[in-house]
């Protein structure tokens, strides 16, 4: 009979680890939480103190893995708790020690960022206490997220429809979108040209060089008249170039993954919603390919910074090579982990096993793509520049050459909402030079409001003002998506009707829910109480006193939208309302409606 029990939360976790571990430990999984808040009752006492009231997990699956883990528990000298290292990891090792009854004497809590066997190792050696700090700070989580969804989703059937629900960080989101989608509407598009000139070198070589020139100037051609006006003036020519300006830039990689960016990297470049890209991160971790994937740091350790280093210089060069630290991390970042990157660096991704899915073997090529950039060299261009003049009319042209790739031989890095980038290469020319006009093109352009969210660059926003956190981003955009708050077009977030209409009622009656601000600052106390700044009595007090005040003033004044419009009832005469009905659409209806009059007409959605 094994001597060491260890728990983790998951299968797939337990037959990694069971890898490295004798004959003398045996591993079981969780099957993820074992306690939760009830769904029948409030389950949050608030009365002197605070205190949650959990039962056990009813599924099948779950309650196996709690009978199977007390009974080992009895026949054990040492119980390990392994469950992530993280608020939620912490919280999962207290729920199976108190469930299962477990003595302290004789359990230990040990942590790794990485599923080897150096790690599970070396957690072995140094394990630690429950950290009480973080159990609270994700109970306290727990808390504030029952007290806004148990109170005020009740009031939300009541006036919107059935089985929505408001939640302290989903509605603060539901708000940047519908926030959005706003300014979007209110968007006045402004008209403006430019002129494109074609021109050819004495060498017959040719080049587009463009006006206005630069910002500045950019849209300061009206209309068709004004571009017409100037293409008039420039056309005849002489086209001189007046100025040749040659410089290197340089481009630096960027820093390895945490968990918002390679949501938006796998956004980006395979089309995958957050969901998706956690869920293969997450099978990749416990297989033990990949370090962590929640998290919010870019460090990466000494060993691994090193470890690559060894690798560029073999694959590619010494020339290639450059340390570098990056240790910036998100204001509010939780528990000190490091970056996402590979678990072993010299396990390239034509190393991986066969066993591999595809999904998980394009994940990880990018995650060790993007791990070994990070440590090479900056790539470098030749800028060039040529400024041009026909009748004071100035033209430009811009091109440049990759004189050194750099990092960019590995990775290239782009974002849901970036441009595609044209590169164009100059004939060489020198000031003086007269050129011939080949062709003179006008073009019409509009200016374009702010793009709509993708699920990554919601993420990236929610990430930038400080609400949620990196194991909450995935779920988050899934509620909405699940309540049809938001749908999705094209990779875009719309809000549907039902989301605009729930966050109007949101800020006129619960304007805190709403803010992104006062979401920010309960995070912050969040990460106070992890850190044992904050007790999570006191802050959850506060937060349930000043809430339930506002629930108690604003309960009675929270009633179905309803807008007035210029029409008249075909029936009675009386003024119509559009009025939004439980199924999550608008309909006309006679103010008579329903008991003097019965004259409705369903909107299109």
């Amino acid at each position: 009979m094994a001597k060491n029990l260890v728990v983790v939360e998951s299968p797939a976790k337990a037959k990694t680890i069971e890898k490295y571990m004798g004959k003398d430990y045996q591993v079981l999984a969780s099957m993820g939480h074992v306690r939760d808040l009830p769904k029948s009752s409030f389950a949050v006492e608030v009365n002197g103190g605070v205190k949650l009231s959990y039962e056990p997990i009813g599924r099948a699956s779950a309650k196996k893995a709690v009978a199977a883990i007390r009974a080992a528990a009895k026949k054990a000298d040492t119980v390990w708790l392994a469950p992530d290292p993280d608020r939620e990891g912490e919280a999962i090792a207290w729920h199976v020690a108190e469930l299962v009854r477990l003595k302290p004497e004789n359990t230990r809590r040990v942590a790794f960022n990485e599923i080897t066997r150096k790690a599970v190792t070396t957690a072995f050696a140094s394990p630690r206490a429950l950290d009480m700090n973080l159990v609270d700070a994700q109970q306290a989580r727990r808390a504030v997220d029952r007290i806004v969804g148990y109170k005020l989703s009740p009031l939300l059937w009541r006036t919107v429809g059935p089985n929505l629900s408001a939640g302290r960080v989903q509605s603060a989101a539901l708000h940047l979108v519908v926030e959005r989608e706003r300014a979007i509407r209110a968007f006045k598009p402004v008209e403006y040209w430019d002129l494109t000139a074609t021109l050819a070198t004495p060498q017959d070589a040719t080049l587009q060089a463009v006006h206005p020139v630069g910002e500045k100037e950019k849209y300061s051609l009206g209309d068709g008249a004004a571009a017409a006006g100037v293409a008039d003036t420039a056309r005849p020519g002489p086209w001189t170039v007046v100025r040749v300006k040659k410089s290197e830039r340089t481009r630096k990689p960027p820093a390895p993954f945490k968990t918002s960016t390679l949501q938006q990297a796998a956004s980006s470049n395979l089309g995958w919603p957050t969901w998706r890209t956690m869920k293969v991160a997450q099978s990749l971790y416990e297989a033990g390919h990949i370090t962590y994937m929640r998290t919010d740091s870019t460090n990466l350790s000494a060993d691994a910074r090193v470890e690559i280093g060894a690798l560029v210089g073999d694959k590619f060069g010494a020339g290639y090579h450059q340390p570098r630290e990056f240790t910036a991390k998100t204001k509010g970042a939780q528990e000190a982990h490091e970056a996402i990157r590979p678990a072993v660096i010299a396990k390239t991704p034509a190393d991986m096993p066969r066993a591999l899915s595809d999904e998980q073997h394009i994940l990880y090529e990018m995650i060790w793509q993007r791990t070994i950039a990070c440590q090479m060299a900056d790539a470098i261009y030749d800028a060039t520049t040529v400024d041009l003049e026909s009748n004071g009319v100035p033209f430009r042209a811009t091109g440049q050459v990759v004189k050194f790739d750099g990092y960019m031989r590995v990775y290239l890095e782009r974002s849901d909402d970036d441009p595609d980038e044209v590169v164009r290469t100059l004939p060489e020319v020198s000031e003086g030079d007269l050129l011939d006009l080949r062709a003179l093109d006008s073009a019409q352009h509009f200016t374009q409001p702010p793009p709509r969210f993708t699920e990554a660059t919601l993420v990236r926003e929610m990430e930038r003002v400080g609400i949620g956190r990196p194991s909450t981003y995935a779920a988050t955009v899934k509620v909405l998506n699940d309540r049809e708050y938001v749908r999705s077009e094209s990779r875009r977030l719309f809000p549907t009707a039902r989301g605009e209409v729930v966050c109007e009622l949101l800020e006129a009656h619960f304007a805190e829910v709403v803010d992104v601000d006062f979401t920010a600052r309960m995070e912050e106390d969040l990460d106070n109480i992890a850190e044992g700044a904050k007790k999570m009595g006191p802050v959850v007090r506060e937060f349930f006193d000043s809430f339930e005040a506002r629930l108690e003033e604003q309960k009675d004044k929270m009633t179905r939208p309803e807008r007035p419009t210029d029409q008249q009832c075909p029936e009675c005469s009386r003024p119509v309302v559009k009025k939004f009905g439980k199924h999550g659409l608008w309909f006309l209806s006679c103010t008579g409606w329903p008991d003097d009059c019965k004259w409705s007409q369903q909107l299109d959605e």
